[in-house]
This record gives C-alpha cells, structure tokens and sequence, in this order.
C-alpha cells in the first residue's frame, strides 16, 4: 500500500509498505476515503515531535471498515466511520468519566511515541484502528466527506474550546488566531448563539476567510488586538477569548488582557514550554483561563448532527485538496501558511 513517511524535520516520502493486520480482538482495519492535514501534524513535520523514521504520518480522517477484530460489536464491515484522532480504550477512569483524551491508553495516530505507543497514522491506504467500538464514529448517510472528515479533530478541538468555557447565548466571543481551530472555535460560537464573534490575525487570507463566516475581523499587525476589543465592548473586553495560536507566552498574554474581569480564556494552541503568568492581575479580576483539547469521541456524533442539518459547515476552511501522493506539498504549503486547511484524497 501507498504511506506518506517521515524521516526527518521536512522530510516527507510516499513509498510502499506493508498493509496492517488486525492485531488485538477489538481492532479494525480502516480504508480512508478522506483525511487533513492538521496543525498538530506540523510539530512533527518540523521536527519539534519526532516519531521514529519511517513512521506514517496523519491522524485526522475518515473511511470504510475494511476489516473487525472478533470483539468488535458496534461496527460491521462496508460502514462508514469517522475515526477519532485520539484513541481511547473507553474503559478506564478517564474514559468512564468522558474525559477520553486523558486515557490511561490513549495515544495519538501518527505522532510516534510522544502519547504513548507509536502507531502509524492515516495517510495511507489502509489504518489499524485500536478499540475500534469507542474510537470509531458512525457517519451520516447523504453527507459528503469534506463536511465530515473534522470531526475527526478540528471540528471537536474548536467546538470544546467554546463548550468548555460555558458560553452562553449572547456572549461576545474573541478568537485570538484564525487559523482552522480558530475559525472552527468561532464557527461554534456563532452557531451556539455568541452575539459578536471577533476574529484576530495577521494573514489576510486568513481575515478575509473570516469576514466570509460573518466575523468581525482585526488585524493584530496594524492595532493592539486587546485594546481593540475593549473598545468595541464599552471597555469590558470580551466574555470568552480563545487562544488559537500557541508557541509562546504571547498569544497568552494577549489573550489574558483581552478577556472581561470573570471572563475565560479558552487555550486550545499548542503549549510546550513553561511560562510565567501574571497569576496575581488574574486572581484578582477572576479571570479564568482553562486548557482544551477536543475529544471526538463525547462531542463526535454532537457534531455529526450539526453538519447533517446544515447549522454548520467546516468544508468552508477547506482551501486545498490534494491526492495521497501530493501530501508532502501540501504540508509545504500549509507550513508556509499558504493554505488554510488540505484535504487529503484517496
């Protein structure tokens, strides 16, 4: 079968391998129809996570059971699934509590060892999917792909961003990045009733897309985005700001500042370093600031609902569409921000 594999910071080769086998009883065998290049995937594409060399890379997609393991109950050969991008065993304390991206089991496909047990990903013709039952969505009959395969991650990432900081209808929402998580994470609010979504970046493609979605847009190059939301909120700022961009303690910090007194900042960007935060300014305006990370596997089937009745549509971030073979310009494209958000075809 055909693999996208990764063998070194921007090192990207298609090549044959050896197609998986069912390995454990609760295991399927999954053919990708559709998949994403997602943000996460970058860490590794960089070279800021390493899997071991020659791993298969991708972990947001989507296709047809090929094969079940014996104990698989819930899924029969020939149905479309929607394959969560965290895996989960669905029986531990975690698990049992719906707090599956925190499973004593859990890992990630396509992110080598740094969840756990390195597995390889979706970008290839054929995928092992571990606890099959818990990790697998059904998907909608009638609904295309392109409007499914971010349920797989992106879509839940930014819908939990929003439902994890207790939005209420009416609710000014800020999205401090507009990237696909952001745009998905103000895609939600909207749809969940926010009153103003505002959108912040730097990329113009990027703010165009956004003005497209009915946000209001400011660009952080040209103002200072925090100011600038407070005064579009009669100095409050807003009542829930989602960190989108991640890296460094900025985005934090602007986040921070952006935010009501008693509001939330919702952190959905990606974190690895150890900051020092003005603990002392948010104990006293009692500002929240919480982490998120989407589980697809709660809020998977939530969101298969929303898309096949129309109150939402991530196929709207799609900005590219490229074959297997062509993933590592796509990884190209997307690490030079040149593309909003690649789909991957089969």
């Amino acid at each position: 079968m055909r693999a996208v594999k990764w063998y070194g910071p921007f090192d990207l080769r298609v090549e044959e391998a050896p197609e998986p086998t069912i390995r454990l009883n609760e295991d399927a065998l999954v053919r990708p129809t559709a998949a994403a290049i997602c943000g996460t995937d970058l860490h590794v594409y960089t070279g800021a996570l390493t899997v071991v060399p020659g791993g298969v890379l991708g972990h947001e997609f989507m296709g047809v059971v090929e094969k079940v393991g014996k104990d698989v109950k819930r899924f029969r050969e020939g149905e479309r699934v929607i394959v969560s991008a965290w895996i989960a065993d669905g029986s531990c304390w975690f698990c049992r509590r719906q707090l599956h991206t925190q499973c004593e089991n859990t890992n990630i496909f396509g992110m080598g060892p740094a969840y756990g047990e390195s597995l390889d990903g979706a970008f290839a013709d054929l995928v092992r999917v571990p606890y099959a039952d818990t990790v697998m969505i059904k998907a909608p009959e009638g609904v295309p792909d392109e409007k499914l395969v971010m349920v797989s991650d992106a879509l839940p990432t930014g819908h939990d961003a929003i439902i994890n900081a207790g939005m209420e209808p009416g609710d000014i929402v800020a999205i401090l990045g507009c990237g696909p998580i952001g745009l998905l994470s103000g895609m939600c609010a909207a749809t969940y009733g926010a009153s103003h979504v505002i959108a912040i970046d730097m990329v113009r493609e990027r703010l165009e897309m956004a003005r497209s979605l009915g946000f209001t847009t400011i660009n952080a190059s040209e103002v200072d985005p925090a100011e600038e939301v407070r005064n579009m909120t009669d100095g409050r700022g807003a009542d829930i700001v989602v960190e989108a961009v991640g890296k460094t303690v900025e985005p934090l910090r602007t986040a921070i500042d952006m935010v009501r007194k008693k509001g939330t900042v919702s952190v959905v960007g990606f974190h690895l370093q150890e900051y020092n935060i003005p603990v002392g300014g948010l104990w006293l305006t009692e500002k929240r600031v919480i982490f998120s990370i989407g589980n697809p596997i709660r809020s998977g089937e939530r969101l298969t609902r929303l898309i096949a009745s129309g109150k939402i549509d991530p196929s709207r971030i799609i900005s590219h569409r490229v074959d297997l073979e062509k993933v590592p310009m796509g990884f190209e494209l997307f690490e030079k921000k040149k593309a909003l958000k690649v789909l991957v075809k089969y």
